[in-house]
């Protein structure tokens, strides 16, 4: 639904309100007052309503002001005097104020083309019940006034205003809500003029010579209604209307209606007739391009979002084949799509799957059930099992009729492969627990006596067999450095917690000290006084030398990953990071704990040479278990500035069954060899002195020109460009003047040749340019152009000044005229030829 627009400037409106309404009050006062007249066409009502109905409430009045004092002055330019022509105001007011209020309370103006009711509603509100209660009051005022019959006034004025406003209030309302340019842009906008060259002549012409002539008229209009749009069939109605209104209203339409008297009451109602359906099937039609939209709209989204769907997705016929599959699904099966396309989901489920699945599909089908999910193996092309998580929904048809399946099957064998092992290492800590030796001991508080069971007994190398001690007997055991925190840490548990967890160190009967685990928890009576403590001991000597040689290995491995000159990272099966070492920190400017937890890219932003991200090794390494290498020259965007260029390996970290836990990634700064390395390659194409290209360099550009032509066609051409008495400055002030001449000539040739072209220093004072692309007249203009500014370049140097000139040879790059020596030697030759000409100009070798 459209929201009304912003009003525009009340001036601006008030201007539009009275002039338009005066001149369609004018044309209809008119028309009604001509000979043979019936009844007056009058559309001004409907022209202030299309106005006035979305304006702030606040301009309600000055707006109805001007349109009542147009209709006033319109009455009064035809002689109407003062009192008659002031008794229009009221009724025409009413209605316009009663259509204004129902279509901004009912909202119907904005819903106007969401349904053929919504367009129903909107003509109600704004065409039909308002002229009803409008003609009711004015009829009123005519029969009391004398100037006509209640009956008669009330039907001249409910027909004109009826059909003044099905005439122009759609269209109306529809400029007001979009604009003139909507209209103008409809894509068949020569059908729009054809129709309404249709309507414009072929509608008189019907009206005045053919019999059923409302059949003819109507019958552009539906047709222009399933062609084009809303808007354009409005604008055709509105031309209908004032092209058979004039018709109608001048008199001119036959009739064989027996009473005169109901012809000239009734004579617009067919008119009226033939309007009507056409906006209402144009509405329609509307309605049903819009669903249609909507409808390809909603398909394109659900295949783009299957299409790219992490998970994956398939539509599956009632056959069980399936119909479309998606990346996700097939990159999980190990199958192309037209391999799936062939099977059906029985294929590629595991056979002991596949029963309770299929019961499931039958309970859908039946009703019983609208969806369901199912933990599933699958087969993967390879042959292993796969376990997925299918979530299975039936799609029917309006009718209820079952169409087909969409499946969404989300790949958790890595999850159900995890639990598998959690399973089976619960299975083995309940074994070893059982096998460890734990021993269950009980204190009576009242009595103070312990109760050991066989287990207690061997843990402090007692002789086995239910052992009866005292608190004391126990406390005898202890190593006496833990005593005192033992027994804190047991009254504790008496007094308050009820819990015991404790670690402390036993002596046992030969000597021995170990260290024992224990748990305990505090009886209490229905009173809440303690009466008793039970728990557990167990040995956890070998674990406590285990984690402190872990410990020891560790910071072992913390001070070797602090050492090294290499960047290491390391990630967890998400490549999230979970450690940096310093060198790391210092090239990702993250430290170690804020970005720990972190998705690795956003860590590491590495991008290539063209600047773009780059992949990160790591997901690589993680999908694929297996080494990967940072590809190309990358570098690391750093978060303060700057780039750092790395070179970079990722390898996974696996566990002792081979399980993969994460991965590791070591970076090297390489900036320094990298920068050394683009140095010497620059160092061996360009000239020392002037920065250009040398020789080897322009010799390799040469012979690329000449591929270029004779691949592409197209012409280019060479310059060889000597420079004239320039061994005299070497003569007069030494090489040092000579090299700065050198340089600045060198500067001022580059300065005046295209971006694309190719200028080179060959050797001396020999100079090469390639033009590419450039035809022969053009190059003649620049070499002119470069003999003249190396002419006009002074060197001043010790209080002399020093000018030198050039002779060019030019020779022509075609497709019969591409081979690099003998380019060469022509643009020589022609140098030599212009040299010998008196120098300080070019000469063309052509070829």
């Amino acid at each position: 639904m459209r929201r009304p627009r912003e009003p525009d400037a009340l001036p601006a409106t008030l201007s539009l309100v009275f002039c338009g309404y005066l001149l369609l009050a004018l044309g209809a006062i008119w028309l009604s007052r001509q000979p043979g007249s019936i009844a007056t066409l009058w559309y001004a009502n409907a022209f202030a309503v299309a106005l006035l109905w979305d304006q702030p409430l606040r301009r309600w009045a000055p707006l109805l002001g001007a349109a009542m004092l147009a209709n006033l002055l319109a009455n009064l330019a035809f002689g109407d005097p003062l009192p008659l022509a002031a008794s229009f105001i009221p009724p025409n007011l009413l209605e316009i104020v009663l259509a204004c209020a129902l279509l901004r309370v009912s909202g119907a103006a904005l819903r106007m083309n969401e349904s053929p009711g919504a367009f129903l509603q909107f003509i109600c509100f704004g065409a039909l019940l308002p002229p009803l209660v409008g003609a009711s009051l004015g009829a009123s005022i005519l029969a009391w006034q004398g100037l006509d019959s209640f009956e008669r006034g009330w039907l001249f004025w409910v027909e004109g205003a009826m059909l003044g406003a099905v005439s122009v209030l759609p269209l109306a309302v529809w400029l007001r809500q979009r604009s003139w340019w909507e209209l103008f842009g409809e894509r068949r906008r020569h059908e729009l003029v054809l129709y309404g060259v249709m309507v414009l002549l072929g509608g008189p012409f019907a009206l005045l010579l053919l019999p059923f002539p409302f059949v003819y008229l109507s019958l552009p209009l539906m047709i222009a209604a399933v062609r084009l749009n809303f808007a354009s069939t409005a604008l055709l109605v509105a031309l209908a209307s004032v092209s058979g209104g004039l018709i109608i209203a001048l008199g001119l339409l036959g009739s064989s209606l027996p009473d005169q008297g109901w012809r000239d009451l009734l004579i617009y109602l067919p008119l009226l007739l033939a309007l009507l359906p056409a906006l209402l099937l144009a509405s329609a039609v509307e309605q049903l391009r819009k669903r249609r939209r909507e409808l390809t709209a909603s398909e394109t989204r659900f295949r783009d979002a299957m299409d790219h769907s992490a998970i994956g997705m398939a539509l599956v016929g009632l056959d069980g084949r399936w119909q479309r599959v998606n990346r996700a699904l097939c990159e999980m099966l190990g199958y192309r799509e037209e391999e799936l396309s062939v099977l059906g989901f029985q294929d590629v489920t595991h056979p002991d799957d596949l029963a309770g699945d299929l019961e499931l599909v039958r309970e859908i089908l039946a009703g019983r059930r609208h969806s369901y999910r199912l933990e599933k193996r699958y087969l993967h092309k390879s042959g292993r099992e796969i376990w997925g998580l299918l979530a299975v929904s039936l799609v029917r048809d309006h009718e209820g009729e079952p169409l087909y399946f969409i499946s969404q099957i989300e790949d958790i064998d890595r999850r159900k492969r995890a639990e598998e092992r959690e399973a089976e290492l619960a299975r083995r800590y309940s074994v070893a627990t059982e096998a460890s030796g734990v021993g269950v001991w009980e204190w009576d508080l009242a009595s103070d006596r312990l109760l050991w069971d066989d287990g207690m007994c061997r843990l402090y190398g007692l002789p086995a067999g239910d052992a009866e001690l005292s608190y004391g007997d126990w406390l005898a055991h202890l190593h006496p450095d833990d005593i005192a925190r033992v027994e804190r840490e047991v009254q504790a548990a008496r007094e308050g917690s009820g819990r015991l967890d404790i670690e402390f160190r036993i002596r046992r009967a030969d000597g021995e000290v170990r260290v024992i685990k224990g748990h305990a928890r505090l009886i209490r009576d229905l009173a809440g006084k303690p009466l008793r403590l039970v728990g557990t001991n167990w040995d956890v000597s070998e674990l406590r030398q285990l984690a402190e040689r872990l410990r020891e290995e560790r910071e072992r491995l913390q001070v070797t990953l602090d050492a090294i000159g290499d960047g290491v990272i390391t990630t967890d099966l998400d490549g999230r990071v979970s450690f940096l070492n310093p060198v790391a920190e210092r090239l990702s400017g993250w430290r170690s704990d804020e970005a720990r937890g972190l998705p690795i890219e956003q860590v590491l932003l590495l991008e290539g040479e063209d600047g773009r991200l780059v992949p990160n090794p790591v997901r690589h390494c993680l999908e694929q278990g297996s080494s990967a290498t940072l590809q190309g020259l990358a570098s690391l965007r750093h978060p303060a500035g700057g780039s750092i260029a790395l070179r970079g390996q990722a390898a996974p970290m696996r566990g002792c069954d081979g399980a993969l836990l994460g991965s590791v990634l070591v970076l090297t700064d390489v900036s320094e060899a990298r920068a050394m390395q683009k140095h010497l390659r620059y160092a061996a194409t360009h000239d020392a002195l002037t920065g250009l290209l040398n020789r080897p360099a322009f010799e390799d550009a040469l012979a690329d020109s000449c591929r270029d032509v004779l691949q592409n066609g197209g012409h280019s051409v060479l310059c060889f460009i000597d420079l004239d008495r320039f061994k005299e400055v070497n003569d007069s002030a030494g090489h040092a003047a000579g090299d700065e001449l050198l340089r600045q000539l060198a500067r001022l040739m580059h300065a005046q040749v295209r971006a694309g072209d190719q200028l080179a220093r060959l050797g001396g004072d020999e100079f090469a340019l390639i033009l590419r692309s450039c035809p022969l007249q053009q190059a003649e203009l620049l070499a002119a152009r470069l003999i003249a500014q190396i002419q006009g370049q002074v060197l001043a140097w010790d209080g002399q000044e020093f000018r030198v000139g050039a002779s060019v040879g030019i020779a022509c790059i075609h497709s019969g005229n591409a081979h690099p020596t003998e380019l060469l030697k022509q643009a020589d030759t022609a140098c030599y030829r212009a040299k010998h000409a008196g120098r300080g100009q070019f000469a063309v070798e052509h070829r």
